[in-house]
């Protein structure tokens, strides 16, 4: 009796929770779900993220989606919720290929999508890791960004770039809606490398240009390069920077200083105080920023003043202070040697913080951004004294140091609560009386970086170390 009673109940349990579980699982039947792929053949490379995209539908519910590449120990399930029913799903699923992987190498990857209902498809993508991904690279000759074009001398706008790209070339195009300038040229073979030059002819009007310089590849997914490059236009010009830098040299590498700004400006003749760190030093005037070319000032064989990018240096004979005059129009220039009168900031590696200004000792530490180390708080300044700059032993207004940059900078060089402080405005422009002037940005590749504020000169000089 005791056994049958004991059958009769487990019986019941087990109806019970078979009932239980047809209740969850038990879907009526439906049509196979659909699939969308976003591409049919996806390129990769090893240790690049790739993107799986597709479009997964069903009538009823969809119950989940698996991705395979059993090469590459990828089997991943996405398993969806039944309450409520899921009818649509965009996949979007990235898979970093590993590194020890080749690019000639081919996969397949598989795609499962089951329904509620229990029926289930395949789709196969072609995973290929022979992938080409660098947009095309564009390097200009002329114009330098920031280029001077003296409609005084010449109204041509001479172009010259090359385009490089390891998959081949489509197309090259010019533009600059101000001048009327629309060029495209296609190219045929897709050549890896291509060479423009053509001179355009400027308008009389001064003006700002930007020229915009476009590159397009023949990889199976297109990469395109862009570059703009800023023009000036103009009958005089509005800067001219003091460059003591052999030729060739890349003046775009260092962050600030490199050529420096004029300090006075009065019609066309240009005024700059300068520092000549040893005897017999070279240097040049240019008519841009940004190099060498067009407008170069050195000497010439008879020892007069040219503009010509073949010039020779201009000689500083001894070590010192100069105050240097230039006409970039008439071709006169003076260089005379002084003695600074401006106040020594010495012995500020030996700073004190103090409440008491009676007991305290300057010292000169930055406060800014895209300085590692570097907030807005002076505290932080001091508390940091890898950020602190030292007297130079040869040159009693330089205050010298090294720094680690980690992208765009701008610095304020500071004592304790801003005293002393000197900050850093554009054209590496550095005041104790900046008055209105906000601290500019510098575009700055990440690195180190050797840092000299010239009290004297009012100038910061930050070149890559």
């Amino acid at each position: 009796m005791k056994k049958n009673l004991f059958l009769i109940f487990l019986s019941f349990f087990v109806i019970l929770f078979s009932g239980c579980q047809n209740n969850e699982t038990d879907f009526p039947s439906s049509d196979n779900p659909t699939v969308t792929v976003a591409t049919e053949e996806i390129y990769g490379a090893p240790t690049r993220k790739f993107e799986i995209k597709a479009a997964i539908a069903d009538d009823l519910g969809l119950k989940s989606v698996r991705i395979q590449i059993p090469e590459l120990s990828l089997d991943k399930v996405i398993a969806f919720a039944s309450d409520p029913l899921l009818k649509s799903y965009d996949l979007s699923y990235f898979f970093e290929i590993p590194a020890n992987r080749g690019t000639s190498e081919t996969f397949k990857i598989k795609l499962t999508i089951t329904d509620v209902s229990n029926n289930a498809i395949d789709e196969e993508i072609n995973l290929r890791l022979d992938g080409e991904f660098s947009a095309p690279a564009i390097s200009m000759i002329t114009p330098k960004e920031g280029a001077v074009v003296l409609l005084s001398t010449s109204n041509e706008l001479p172009v010259h770039f090359v385009v490089n790209d390891d998959s081949g070339i489509d197309y090259i195009q010019v533009q600059c809606a101000d001048l009327g300038i629309d060029e495209t040229i296609q190219l045929d073979n897709a050549p890896q490398s291509y060479t423009f030059n053509k001179t355009y002819t400027l308008p009389v009007t001064a003006a700002n240009y930007v020229l915009t310089i476009t590159a397009k590849d023949k990889f199976a997914i297109p990469n395109t390069g862009s570059l703009n490059v800023n023009i000036v236009a103009t009958n005089e010009y509005p800067a001219i920077y003091l460059c003591d830098q052999p030729k060739g040299t890349n003046l775009t590498t260092d962050a600030v200083g490199v050529p420096m700004y004029f300090h006075e400006k009065n019609g066309q003749d240009f005024e700059f105080k300068y520092y000549a760190d040893k005897d017999n030093k070279e240097i040049y005037f240019l008519g841009q920023e940004s190099g060498f070319a067009p407008h170069c000032f050195g000497l010439n064989g008879s020892g007069n003043l040219t503009d010509d990018v073949a010039s020779a240096p201009i000689i500083l004979p001894t070590k010192g202070y100069y105050n240097i005059k230039i006409n970039p129009n008439t071709l006169i220039y003076t260089a005379t040697k002084y003695t600074p009168t401006s106040k020594v900031w010495a012995d500020i590696a030996n700073g004190l913080w103090h409440d008491d200004a009676a007991m305290r000792r300057p010292f000169v530490s930055v406060c800014g951004g895209g300085i590692q180390g570097a907030t807005w708080d002076t505290w932080d300044a001091w508390t940091q004294t890898g950020l602190h700059l030292a007297n130079n032993a040869n040159n009693p207004y330089q205050l010298v140091g090294e720094y680690t940059l980690t992208g765009t900078m701008e610095a304020t060089f500071t004592g304790q609560w801003w005293d002393p402080s000197w900050r850093l405005i554009k054209n590496g422009i550095a005041t104790m009386s900046p008055g209105d002037n906000g601290n500019a940005k510098y575009p700055a590749a990440p690195g180190v970086y050797k840092v000299v504020l010239d009290t004297e000169l009012e100038r910061v000089f930050i070149t890559k170390k």
